[in-house]
């Protein structure tokens, strides 16, 4: 009869078995990496790695085994690419990265027209003397820091009580910008409406989606509203002054309000009173802020068993705090995602380099976004 003892003798001798061959594959792909770096070549190969985990499966006697030989096979190439990873020795991606530097001259782009969340940022983190230059969406921004009409373009990014504006994220994955500072500002909305309005007489109102998402609660108390979306709230502001309708109103804030003519219908609206939104500092370099603390990356993330869990042990094994995440389902292909992450810490900390090298081995899609100073 077999007993524990026999079986943990037969366990280890598997075991050296499977240590002298693992010895053998690590030699092998040493020489891997070396053909790599003579020519130049990427570490990770999506491809290559799928059709060896298949391969394998497909070698299985016992089915039954299929997802933890994959499994296996997944950690056993991650080890792999961090070896080849170390043994590539390749320079770092701080060696390349420039000052900010924001002077009078700088010239700045944002979405939207006067009086809009986006402009009071603006006029907050940069001086009255630069020169900004105000564009109808969001992509235009991204537009013009291509063609070089303005340095830097300054977008809303996130909001405390409704999250992360999608379509700004979506842009920098898109055209491959990056985030050279950021702003946060109180946001309160107000419902306002040309003189003589009321809140009964109106029927119509006009905002950005954040803005109705952030007074919620108060739209809800008014059922009748039809609410129709516009580019902005200072944008829908101006609109409602322009139709001199006093059935219309618009949402937005204050200064909107003073710059249009308009009159404070319901002051304060928004669910949340310490309602606050994230502004970043778009750039087309990625440009080191004097006093910089947080790191923003963006990375692909395939849709399997286990992948988030693998990212987080990285960031944990490297004592890294991590401040957001947020995925993005990628525009080209289906159940992929893009996993925009902020953490604290500075490029130039061997655990942060070690952490950032193993998931860009690991990912098809890896950007930095930015190396910044916590403006929150």
């Amino acid at each position: 009869m077999n007993s524990l003892d026999s079986y943990r003798k037969e366990i280890d001798s598997i075991d050296e078995k499977i240590t002298e061959l693992f010895e053998k594959r690590m030699d092998v792909v040493l020489k891997v990496a070396n053909y790599k770096k003579e020519n130049n070549l990427p570490i990770f190969h999506k491809g290559r790695e799928e059709l060896v985990i298949k391969k394998n499966v497909d070698r299985l006697k016992n089915k039954d085994y299929s997802k933890e030989l994959e499994k296996f096979f997944n950690e056993m190439m991650g080890v792999s690419r961090e070896l080849q990873g170390r043994k590539l020795n390749r320079k770092s991606e701080i060696d390349s990265i420039k000052e900010r530097k924001i002077t009078k001259e700088s010239k700045i782009g944002f979405q939207g027209v006067r009086g809009s969340f986006t402009e009071e940022a603006l006029l907050k983190y940069f001086s009255e003397e630069n020169e900004s230059i105000a564009y109808e969406e969001f992509e235009d921004v991204f537009k013009a820091i291509d063609r070089g009409e303005v340095d830097y373009g300054i977008l809303p990014v996130e909001n405390s009580s409704t999250g992360g504006i999608s379509e700004v994220h979506d842009l920098l994955a898109k055209y491959g910008f990056h985030i050279a500072g950021e702003i946060s500002i109180k946001i309160e909305q107000h419902l306002m409406g040309l003189e003589g309005a009321t809140l009964e007489s109106i029927d119509e109102v006009y905002s950005h989606n954040q803005g109705f998402a952030q007074c919620a609660k108060f739209l809800k108390e008014y059922d009748h509203l039809k609410l129709i979306p516009f580019h902005n709230t200072a944008t829908s502001a101006k609109l409602v002054s322009d139709l001199k309708d006093d059935r219309k109103a618009a949402i937005g804030s204050r200064r909107a309000a003073e710059i249009y003519g308009l009159k404070i219908l319901r002051s304060n609206i928004n669910d949340e009173k310490d309602n606050h939104t994230r502004f970043i500092i778009v750039s087309k370099e990625l440009l080191k802020e004097d006093g910089a603390n947080k790191i923003s990356v963006v990375f692909s993330l395939e849709d399997k068993p286990g992948s988030l869990s693998r990212l987080l042990k990285i960031f944990s094994e490297n004592n890294l705090n991590m401040i957001r995440i947020e995925s993005r389902p990628t525009k080209n292909r289906n159940w992929k995602y893009y996993l925009y992450v902020d953490f604290e810490g500075s490029l130039e900390n061997i655990e942060v380099s070690k952490a950032l090298k193993t998931i860009k081995d690991s990912s098809e899609y890896f950007n930095i976004l930015g190396w910044y100073k916590n403006g929150l």
